[in-house]
């Protein structure tokens, strides 16, 4: 059975269709514009709350860094880990022990996680609501997908970023603190990264929650 936590915020990274027309401006000094704001609210620890389309429910905690890295742990019952080293977004279900390997390049989220990977190979369209205090962030390499990077009103700091689906708010991800961090090298040395030892087990998770993880053994099929 698909966990939703896990599969909606999975989106992030992938491919969502979108149509629509909205009254933005548009500049290409936006793109640079939200790479700075991003450059100054990262690295950071922050906790968050997620809504989906069927208004179901979720928290979690993620701490971001620079050049494309990042870890997302929910809140138990849910035990996938989601690692984001550089290269490649690193999905685990430590109660299926189940891993994926995707590439980060391969979604548009990967703008806020490594913005230098948006080349003219994979260029953004970065355009700027001013009323409502977002980037909307679209790319032909992505079928249309569009990801609104929300700011307070001054454009200081991170708020949450929302996933548009067909005209309609796919996923909601709204920061409930966010806290800057002056120093990745005192967290732990992994926090980046998914050794073996990690793999479904308590020792994989790293964030602020105790979890007992009953591991479930995969169904096989003659």
């Amino acid at each position: 059975m698909t966990n939703k936590p896990y599969f909606f915020f999975t989106i992030l990274f992938y491919f969502i269709i979108y149509t629509g027309n909205f009254n933005y401006l548009k500049s290409e000094n936006f793109h640079t514009e939200l790479l700075n704001k991003l450059e100054e609210n990262f690295p950071a620890e922050i906790y968050f709350s997620q809504t989906d389309s069927k208004n179901i429910n979720s928290r979690g905690w993620m701490v971001i860094g620079t050049k494309g890295l990042a870890r997302v742990e929910f809140e138990p019952p849910n035990h996938f880990i989601m690692v984001a080293d550089g290269k490649w977004l690193i999905v685990h279900d430590a109660q299926y022990d189940r891993t994926s390997y995707l590439p980060l390049d391969g979604g548009i989220l990967g703008a806020l996680l490594y913005p230098e990977i948006f080349n003219e190979k994979n260029q953004l369209d970065v355009i700027k609501n001013n009323n409502n205090s977002y980037y909307s962030l679209m790319s032909e390499n992505f079928e249309g997908t569009e990801l609104r990077v929300f700011f307070d009103r001054d454009y200081n700091q991170l708020k949450g970023w929302d996933i548009i689906e067909n005209k309609n708010i796919s996923i909601k991800i709204k920061i409930l603190k966010i806290t800057k961090i002056q120093n990745l090298k005192k967290m732990d040395k992994n926090i980046f990264k998914f050794p073996e030892f990690m793999r479904a087990n308590e020792k994989g998770f790293l964030g602020p929650y105790e979890r007992t993880i009953k591991k479930i053994p995969s169904s096989k099929t003659n």
